[in-house]
């Protein structure tokens, strides 16, 4: 048994993957572990066998992390993810051999049903919503997607994964409550934990709380009413949707289906186009390196036998020198150069 971690990047899934291995759940071997950087200095908790995984089967829906599929109601019957399913089941049992562990990587959220199956419903979630202009402005300055494309993903992610968690274990919270006040939020967050059997009654949350560092939160709202009132009308319905589900679900649920607004559906469908664009012409690029690289080779085996050639003829020249008195050769070389 196991929970899953899920929230957009940027919205602190991080911090709570810290907190949840200081509770005793295992992220996975070492190896496997991907390291800490400048823009997460206390490390992901991510696995990159997961990561690798929950891409590749994006990338065969068109999607990506920063684009994502639009899935089709049935797209958990496609073979790849079949396969996609039977393969992370094992890989899981290979990892952490019937042990407790959390899974966090933010493309989960898009994928919910698929890992819904991996783990046959057995693991819970825990859920982490962050303010949707401070998760914007971490995107714009990690990876300069604009501002409103941020929004839109965002949206994206927290809709896909209310969605699709309905009659799942869930714990939800926010990212401000978790670095404002971590004391409540992370005992809440064991509580829940502990009635559902991931860890154990007389668990001890001060090594949790002291992994939470308030200091690391950037990209925070100077003006939380002004950002709020600044970003369209769907995404702070949602946000205050989503907050108000925070705390413990043994059976989620969260009542209604917030459609996307007209702006976000067009983006999104732009970025997914663009998409395969780019993949078209990635792929086309590919074929014409690759035709390039043959004729190359072929023009390095022409200069090989080539050179081999004169080598040969260079020899033959230095026998006939050998051969020949030295005036006698210099004359007959004088002459053949007249002729």
């Amino acid at each position: 048994m196991g929970a899953l971690v899920l929230g957009m990047h940027r919205s602190g899934t991080s911090a709570l993957a810290g907190a949840l291995e200081a509770m005793g759940l295992s992220v996975g071997p070492d190896d496997d572990v991907m390291p800490a950087d400048d823009g997460n200095p206390e490390g992901y908790y991510e696995l990159w066998s997961i990561v690798r995984a929950n891409d590749d089967l994006l990338a065969h829906f068109g999607g990506r992390w920063d684009s994502p599929p639009d899935l089709a109601t049935d797209w958990t019957d496609d073979g790849v993810t079949k396969d996609f399913v039977h393969t992370m089941r094992a890989h899981l049992v290979e990892l952490f051999d019937g042990g407790r562990y959390f899974l966090k990587d933010p493309r989960m959220s898009l994928l919910v049903p698929a890992w819904r199956q991996v783990t046959e419903d057995q693991d819970c979630a825990i859920v982490i919503v962050r303010d949707p202009v401070e998760v914007a402005a971490s995107l714009h300055r990690r990876n300069g997607l604009p501002v409103l494309t941020g929004l839109a993903l965002w949206a994206a992610y927290n809709r896909a994964m209310f969605r699709d968690l309905r009659g799942a274990r869930v714990h939800v919270c926010t990212y401000a409550d978790l670095v404002e006040r971590p004391v409540d939020v992370l005992s809440d967050v064991a509580a829940s934990l502990r009635a559902w059997g991931e860890v154990s009654d007389d668990l001890d949350l001060t090594k949790a709380l002291s992994s939470i560092r308030p200091e690391l939160r950037r990209n925070a709202s100077g003006d939380a009413a002004s950002a709020a009132e600044s970003s369209p009308i769907e995404i702070r319905e949602l946000m205050k949707l989503a907050s108000d589900q925070r705390g413990r679900h043994d059976q989620f649920d969260m009542g209604t289906d917030l459609e996307p607004g007209w702006w976000e559906v067009a983006l999104l469908e732009e970025r997914r186009t663009l998409l395969q664009w780019a993949l078209d012409a990635i792929a086309n690029l590919e074929v014409n390196y690759a035709s390039v690289a043959t004729e190359n080779a072929i023009l390095w085996e022409r200069n090989d036998i080539a050179n081999q050639e004169v080598d040969r003829l260079h020899e033959r020249v230095s026998r006939v020198q050998r051969m020949v008195p030295g005036p006698l050769y210099r004359l007959f070389a004088k002459f053949v150069s007249r002729s």
